[in-house]
């Protein structure tokens, strides 16, 4: 070789390892970031009896003067039995949701005209109190016009015809309207926020002179008609989105929601905080409700499948999704409403969504600086009919199966998606009065990465100058992504540079993401960065305790700012710069003590698995592969298909006992963590599921017994257009096909089941079907020569299993 080639080689090599070195090394600088608040400018806020005050200020929500971050998860109680609200919401808490959003169809309630149904399944008052006992606030949607895939969008069928101007200032149509508010108004008395109640928020209206519904009276072929007023049909558009008409009716639309809120309030429906959709050019009362937000990654409406621009980070603050939008940004929160845990689909459409999906847009979310997190739909549900008149919206959409692929399924089956979402959830609740001041800062990179790019780091930084908190995520919809090697950021500050991490270089895994704090203070303990991701805290015995996760690919340490004296177990300590470094074991629990604040460092898999129980001030760690729902002086473990259950406690336990089960002490990791496990009887459903021929299945389940199991499961994996579920003449539920197993829990049919079978009947997938570009390449079926496919696996029963424990029982 030449020395000309020799030169020529090595400066292409270099040029190469600084293109790598560039592309892996990013610096942020956050020392310009804004701080300021207004205040006292919106008609919002109130107090409650005991003198807790809730306000909102132009960034951040408050309850007694300090920050706060809802996280809310919405639950359609008029979707699901009345006799299972409560263990339903127990799952929600949970998840880590403080708040429950809940829609009041009206057309459910007033389906003949003057007569009102506030029993069984729509007894929203028992639901609001099933809430409060459950220490969980509500923000209740009144409508009139709701949407939610219902038909008529919530507006009952017999105002179609009339001649009445439909979501305006009609007289007639606010005469209607008053009299449904007088009547939410007295079902809800005394469970308001000033009255001492849960119902901190009242959302008027929705997608206000931006979306729609169809009228449920059609035929096929004919031009939809449209639930809007007159004025508004040209502006109006399907599904959530982006509005580049504008809004020439705004002033009108603008006094409505006005008229709107004046009627809510003189019917009682007086809270701290009114909300009203804002993407899009909807249209909100002015600095009179906030202006909540939306993201859907898969929606159904949209006809193109391409990856979504909602995992991109930006300042979500000043810049919306799905802008423009109808408000001053700089005069209210970034609040979401509506984050898309989840999808509906129609016959022509039908996107599946990933329960690895919903994690990673909610880092982007929070990391953008939305101050409020909304999931849509956080528990699905079946819409009800009346015999064979269904309350769906029709359109193609399911007839009855609200499922909405979401963490919590149509049947209480918890998702896949549940437990990743615990992480941002339970960090919110625990962390959030530290992060809501901060405002968002993004990377010089950050405008150069589009929603294909794989390559360049997705983060940003949420800081006041000085201190704050690293997002970052390596996941996008409908793109392949690759591990993130050799990265390090350098975050500026005004007291020095931060690096993350101090020595050597991290991977950020495919799929995964992570928020590290930087230059905080915990109970007391100064930390100068954390790479590992802050879950929760709370106090037992008047301990402090931290509780955090660490993230596979990045090593695990603490940085705590000057030499402090510090114990523990599966720990390394060491002094870097003059500060104590705390070291963890990859993929094991650790924990250690400073000044008499306790953290312990969780695995990802713990994390998730992971559930914050007791009372403020008595609180406890639970940590199951089952689902752990707090029942008071209690835990209910539920798990299927296991009898044994293993379970561990931190901090230890010293006792436990359950009358159901079998407890046994096991050994543990750590003196500061119990474990234990309870066994219980297996259970035989009985039950025969007979399959008819190539299309059809009975089931025979008169001597179903749930006496000893919490549920029973049947699911079908198959490959075709449709499944269907049938008893007693009447359609059950439904599934489009999306390469979802399809699951049915049997506990709200065990009644109709002991006189009634329950017929399931599929059909074929066509050749031609116009979903099949929305299915993933793998479960395609190859068609040969023929015009259409089914395929049914062995269907597989399932037991859930429900047992109760109870902590140091003497």
């Amino acid at each position: 070789m030449t020395h000309k080639k020799f030169y020529a080689l090595l400066s292409a090599l270099l040029f190469v390892a600084f293109s790598l070195s560039a592309q892996n090394n990013y610096t942020i600088d956050i020392t310009k970031v804004r701080t300021d608040v207004t205040r006292g400018h919106l008609d919002l806020g109130g107090k409650n009896p005991v003198g807790e005050e809730i306000s909102v200020n132009s960034f951040y929500l408050e309850k007694n003067g300090k920050p706060f971050i809802p996280v809310i998860g919405e639950f359609h109680f008029s979707r699901y039995p009345h006799q299972y609200w409560d263990e339903e919401l127990k799952k929600m808490k949970a998840g880590g949701i403080t708040v429950v959003a809940t829609y009041v169809f009206w057309n459910m309630h007033e389906f003949k005209e003057g007569k009102f149904d506030w029993t069984g399944d729509l007894d929203v008052r028992r639901f609001t109190e099933l809430c409060a006992q459950n220490g969980l606030d509500v923000l209740m949607r009144v409508g009139p016009f709701a949407h939610g895939e219902i038909r008529n969008g919530g507006l009952p069928d017999w105002l179609y015809g009339r001649p009445i101007d439909v979501r305006s200032n009609d007289p007639a149509y606010l005469f209607y309207t008053n009299r449904l508010y007088q009547e939410i108004g007295q079902q809800l008395k005394g469970l308001m926020f000033k009255d001492g109640g849960p119902i901190i928020g009242v959302q008027l209206e929705n997608e206000y002179q931006h979306s729609t519904a169809p009228w449920g009276f059609t035929y096929q072929d004919a031009p939809k008609e449209r639930t809007v007023a007159g004025r508004d049909k040209k502006i109006i558009q399907d599904g959530v989105g982006i509005n580049n008409l504008g809004n020439e009716f705004a002033d009108e639309g603008r006094d409505h929601m006005k008229t709107l809120k004046k009627l809510a309030l003189k019917a009682g429906l007086v809270a701290p905080i009114y909300t009203a959709t804002g993407w899009g050019f909807a249209t909100i009362v002015e600095k009179g409700s906030i202006p909540v937000m939306a993201g859907y990654a898969y929606p159904f409406w949209e006809s193109s499948i391409r990856p979504s621009p909602f995992y991109l980070f930006k300042n979500i603050h000043q810049k919306p999704d799905y802008s423009p939008v109808s408000y001053d940004v700089n005069l209210y929160p970034s609040l979401a409403a509506e984050l898309g845990t989840g999808m509906a689909v129609t016959y022509s459409r039908r996107p599946k969504v990933k329960g690895e999906s919903f994690l990673p847009l909610m880092v982007r979310t929070v990391g953008s600086g939305t101050n409020g997190l909304g999931f849509y739909m956080y528990h699905g549900g079946t819409t009800p009919s009346i015999g064979n008149y269904f309350f769906t919206e029709g359109a193609g959409l399911h007839n009855k199966s609200y499922d909405y692929q979401a963490p919590i399924g149509e049947f209480g089956n918890v998702s896949s998606g549940y437990y990743p979402l615990k992480l941002v959830n339970y960090f919110l609740k625990s962390y959030g009065n530290d992060l809501a001041p901060l405002y968002p800062i993004l990377p010089t990179t950050n405008d150069s990465i589009k929603a294909n790019n794989n390559k360049t780091l997705r983060y940003s930084v949420r800081g006041d100058g000085n201190k704050g908190y690293l997002f970052m995520h390596n996941f996008q919809d409908h793109l392949t992504m690759n591990d993130l090697q050799g990265l390090k950021i350098d975050v500026v500050t005004k007291s020095g540079v931060i690096a993350c991490p101090e020595t050597g270089t991290f991977t950020l895994k495919a799929g995964s993401s992570a928020i590290f704090p930087f230059n905080v203070n915990y109970d007391g303990i100064e930390i100068r960065l954390a790479t590992v991701q802050p879950f929760c805290s709370f106090t037992n015995n008047n301990k402090r305790y931290n509780v955090m996760v660490s993230v596979d690919g990045i090593a695990p340490e603490m940085v705590l700012k000057g030499k402090v004296k510090v114990t523990g177990n599966g720990i390394k300590t060491s002094v870097r710069n003059g500060n104590t470094v705390v070291s963890f074991s990859t993929g094991k629990r650790s924990e250690f003590q400073v000044n008499g604040v306790s953290f312990l460092v969780l695995p990802n898999s713990d994390a998730e698995n992971a559930y914050l129980v007791g009372k403020t001030g008595d609180e406890k760690l639970a940590i199951s592969k089952a689902l752990v729902l707090d029942n008071g002086e209690q835990l209910s473990l539920v798990s299927k298909n296991q009898e044994h259950v293993d379970f561990a406690i931190y901090p230890a336990s010293a006792n436990v006992a359950s009358v159901e089960g079998t407890i046994t002490k096991a050994k543990s990791q750590l003196k500061s963590i119990s474990e234990w496990s309870v066994s219980v009887p297996k259970v035989e459903t009985g039950i025969q599921l007979i399959q008819a021929d190539a299309s059809h299945f009975v089931l025979k389940a008169g001597s179903l017994d749930l006496s000893k199991a919490n549920d029973v499961f049947i699911t079908f994996d198959y490959r075709g257009d449709r499944g269907i579920c049938m008893m007693n003449g009447e359609l059950q539920t439904d599934d489009l096909y999306t390469s979802k197993p399809w699951t049915i829990g049997l506990k709200k049919f065990q009644e109709a089941l002991k006189t009634n079978d329950m017929y399931f009947y599929f059909m074929p997938m066509a050749k031609d079907a116009p979903y099949l570009n929305y299915l993933e390449k793998e479960v395609l079926p190859n068609f040969g020569d023929k015009k259409s496919f089914l395929e049914i696996k062995k269907p597989s029963i399932s037991v859930e299993y429900k047992v109760n424990v109870i902590l140091n029982k003497k």
